[in-house]
């Protein structure tokens, strides 16, 4: 037998292994970004509807209408109505700027109710998404109606 050493192939199993490592570590990245905004936006999905679902059977005060959106503002922030204090929101990010509620109509017994998560930043690892208008929740109002100053 005779052992040839060719000088030309010399490092191919390095530029290989990083060329292919490359390649995987750019695919993990992207399915862990995904995966991760994914994650985030389900997080706001489900405490937007768990607050229109709460906010459809809660007493509507028609002298005091901000207790009723500020009470579901922290039910969407939060998970409850009223937070400790220094409490941070389910979702890193998210803020009551972002949080809309939308009671209809405004001016007298209310039908429906609609949340709705504004301007709200995913921050990952290698992008931003930005979601306006989403997600949204509405439900009908089906609470006890009262007048503190009537």
């Amino acid at each position: 037998m005779r052992f040839t050493n060719n000088n030309s192939e010399r490092g191919n199993a390095l530029l290989e292994f990083a060329i292919g490592f490359s390649l995987l570590w750019a695919l993990f990245a992207g399915i862990y970004q995904f995966g991760y905004s994914f994650y985030v936006y389900n997080m706001v999905l489900t405490s937007t509807a768990n607050a229109a679902q709460l906010g459809s059977k809660m007493t509507y005060d028609m002298g005091k209408p901000d207790q009723f959106t500020t009470a579901l503002t922290n039910m969407v922030l939060y998970g409850t109505t009223t937070p400790a204090a220094g409490a941070a929101p389910i979702v890193p990010g998210l803020s009551s700027a972002n949080v809309s509620v939308s009671v209809n109509p405004k001016d007298s017994v209310p039908t429906d109710i609609t949340i709705t998560i504004n301007n709200f930043t995913i921050d990952a690892v290698f992008a931003k998404f930005t979601f306006n208008g989403k997600p949204r929740a509405t439900t009908v109002y089906m609470g006890q109606i009262t007048c503190s100053n009537c």
